[in-house]
């Protein structure tokens, strides 16, 4: 079987293609030319020279305007007639279904399924010079993304994403009830660029948190995340680890945040009006590659705890998944419902400040019974998330031969 995997937002596609290689599949990667931001490049998510890999290509035209009213059919069919199989995300969809390649599964990681599809007059420029251009490209974005998603063999989703189920509902659309296999199963690292996190072994308790600060104001692209409170409410793991300072649990904790999100400011704030300004370690957003090292060295990662909104479905509780570090987050009780493809998974279930502080504090009275947690979400990891989860891809894309 030959794969083409399409687009490569946070680094997924290129985490599922190193899965089927290993299998002995043939897959090759495309990249979007003058839209992958820096940091979900691939060489930003292994410590290995992959630069010059044949296997990671560029997809032949962009999201650009142009692309989308000079349509370059021809070439797209050419590059992709030679593919078994075609895996897809992001705007490339559309294109794809524009020229007439039929996409098996359709992978979304958030705004290409609830997003895209929807035309949306509040994206287009209101300056007189792009307004037309702008309306033309949001109306043939919305109109070939939607075509595209509904034409795609079967859409993989987990269905405990409360906002990617109302798109699939309203979509009509098939789907399989199954997790985004977003981390490739690295060896530890011991490259260079990990010695950034050092200080990290001077602590004794260390809570870790990449998330992007978003809790203060409402600015987020998902407009029905609009609602009172924000959606990450990193407020709260400041407010429970605040608790850990004041009641001198540790003799030199320190909280690990990343200046990440529009609402870096008022959380610099918060710690400050908290007095605990000392404790607390800012780092500057990085690759995922980095992040993972960061985590191996930490006693809790903490997530998101915005009430409606499971963390399932988001880079950072996975990551630490892979990981094998206790992860606190909320999961909108996905991990206690057995439909859920996370049910059973060892995830710390928070929602409020004290319900975060009560692990803490736990940890504190029992620091082996999270060494045996962790242990038991890398176990998890790997039979659910890592080469268990890439065999039920491919199992799942046999299985529409057969149909």
């Amino acid at each position: 079987m030959k794969i083409a995997l399409v687009d490569n937002m946070n680094n997924n596609f290129f985490s599922i293609a190193r899965y089927f290689r290993d299998m002995g599949i043939h897959a090759d990667l495309f990249l979007i030319p003058n839209s992958t931001p820096l940091l979900f490049l691939p060489e930003n998510d292994s410590f290995d020279d992959v630069k010059k890999s044949d296997w990671i290509k560029f997809f032949p035209v962009s999201y650009s305007f142009l692309d989308y009213i000079f349509p370059r059919n021809k070439i797209i069919r050419k590059t992709f007639r030679d593919y078994d199989k075609v895996i897809a995300c992001g705007q490339s969809i559309g294109l794809l279904s524009r020229a007439d390649i039929k996409v098996d599964l359709f992978i979304p990681y958030g705004a290409d399924l609830f997003n895209f599809p929807i035309f949306q007059i509040e994206k287009v420029s209101r300056k007189i010079t792009r307004f037309l251009p702008s309306l033309i490209m949001a109306l043939l974005r919305s109109k070939y993304q939607k075509i595209g998603i509904k034409a795609s063999g079967t859409t993989i989703i987990n269905m405990n994403w409360g906002v990617a189920k109302e798109a699939v509902e309203k979509l009509n659309i098939k789907f399989v009830n199954l997790p985004r296999l977003m981390i490739y199963d690295n060896p530890s690292p011991t490259q260079s660029g990990v010695e950034v996190f050092d200080f990290m072994s001077n602590s004794d308790f260390v809570v870790f948190s990449p998330t992007r600060h978003l809790w203060k104001t409402n600015s987020d692209p998902i407009k029905d995340f609009h609602v009172h409170g924000g959606v990450k409410r990193n407020d709260k793991l400041i407010r429970a680890f605040s608790q850990v300072v004041r009641n001198r649990l540790f003799k030199n904790p320190i909280l690990v945040l990343f200046e990440y999100g529009t609402d870096v400011k008022f959380s610099k704030l918060l710690i400050s009006d908290l007095n605990i300004k000392n404790f607390v370690i800012w780092l500057p957003e990085m690759p995922r590659k980095l992040l993972l090292a960061g985590m191996l060295k930490a006693d809790f990662i903490a997530d998101q705890f915005r009430e409606g909104m499971s963390a399932t479905s988001a880079g950072v509780t996975n990551e630490a998944i892979s990981c094998g570090v206790p992860i606190i987050s909320n999961t909108e009780g996905a991990i206690y419902d057995h439909h859920d493809p996370y049910y059973g998974c060892p995830i710390l279930q928070a929602l409020t400040v004290d319900e975060i502080y009560y692990y803490f504090n736990d940890y504190y009275e029992n620091k082996k019974k999270y060494i045996e947690l962790g242990k038991s979400l890398k176990i998890w990891f790997e039979e659910n998330l890592s080469r268990g989860l890439a065999k039920k891809y491919v199992d799942l894309l046999n299985s529409m031969d057969s149909k």
